[in-house]
């Protein structure tokens, strides 16, 4: 029988040369690399994102902290001014501009404390 008898059958694959399959490899290999740095990349992105949010809420914990300790002082320093007028009134209730005097420092600490306050809530506010 001659070979134009074939009766349709492919002939059978022939296996890849040597040097093809060292290059599917190198491929793979760079593919594999590539790969590994792209998610090693959103890795070390993911930390530095992280670190950096957790140094804000530090830092912001911090400074509401210190408003907080800023806002009691004025607090009792309003209540001493306010200790201080109510015995300043009853020994020189004929004094009238020491009675100014007092109400105006009262006014200030007070705004400095309506300040504080805004700012405090806007620390608490941010993330």
């Amino acid at each position: 029988m001659s070979k134009s008898s074939n009766t349709g059958t492919p002939p059978p694959p022939s296996p890849l040369p040597r040097e093809s399959k060292r290059h599917y490899l190198f491929i793979s290999l760079i593919v594999a690399a590539w790969v590994l740095m792209v998610v090693g990349g959103f890795y070390a992105g993911k930390l530095y994102i992280d670190r950096c949010f957790e140094t804000v809420q530090q830092t912001n914990a911090i400074h509401v902290q210190e408003l907080e300790n800023r806002m009691d002082s004025l607090a009792a320093e309003v209540d001493e001014i306010e200790l201080a007028l109510q015995d300043a009134d009853q020994t020189l209730a004929s004094s009238s501009s020491t009675q100014e005097n007092l109400n105006q420092k009262i006014e200030n600490l007070d705004q400095q404390l309506q300040q504080l306050a805004k700012s405090l809530n806007i620390l608490k506010e941010a993330p």
